[in-house]
């Protein structure tokens, strides 16, 4: 078992800012089934963002708000697909998703339980990524998914947080506390708003 440690850029909540968590267990329904149809959807964490982010006046606002908007739902769903493709699915421990929204930037988090070796191979590529230039992976892994059915072998979706929406990633393995043989593994994406797509410099 590794200990616990964190990897990439994780931020502390700020403490005036708006945020929702929601969780839920992949032993009450299919993980698909659950996220696609039993009303959790990256589309309302979306419209969540866009209700409780400030939009400012101007001709753009409305363009920016929906661009933010675009940015978070992707993220969302990108972070949630990953966690249940490394989640332990015989146990009861909760899938979750974290937004937070400051004045500068959101941050959108997933959490979920992995085994030991899942979480290690998980974190070998995350290694893998920070050492790297993540335009040549993007470019590299859109080649490899072109060849491979494998869900597994494409992580694109992180990739292209960073290199399409400028987001900042972060990664932290804990011990579960009371699951002593899992891991908890925290995904999360922060997306800088004065970086955000269609926001002025």
């Amino acid at each position: 078992m590794m200990i616990s440690q964190t990897l990439g850029t994780c931020g502390e909540r700020s403490n005036e800012c708006e945020y929702l968590t929601l969780a839920f267990s992949p032993l009450s329904a299919p993980l698909r089934s659950r996220w696609r149809n039993n009303g959790l959807s990256a589309d309302f964490l979306g419209d969540y963002v866009t209700t409780f982010l400030p939009g400012e006046g101007g001709m753009d606002a409305g363009s920016r708000q929906n661009e933010i908007k675009h940015a978070v739902t992707y993220i969302a769903n990108e972070l949630l697909e990953n966690a249940m493709k490394y989640h332990e699915r015989h146990i009861d421990v909760p899938i979750g998703i974290h937004l937070e929204l400051a004045k500068d930037h959101i941050t959108v988090s997933a959490s979920n339980a992995a085994g030991a070796g899942q979480a290690q191979r998980y974190k070998t590529f995350v290694e893998h990524l920070l050492e790297g230039d993540p335009a040549d992976m993007l470019a590299r892994q859109v080649e490899e998914s072109a060849k491979s059915s494998e869900s597994t072998a494409s992580c694109l979706g992180l990739l292209t947080m960073i290199n399409e929406y400028g987001a900042q990633l972060g990664w932290r393995f804990e011990v579960h506390p009371v699951q002593s043989e899992m891991m908890t593994v925290t995904t999360s994406a922060i997306l800088p708003l004065k970086r955000a797509p269609g926001a002025s410099a």
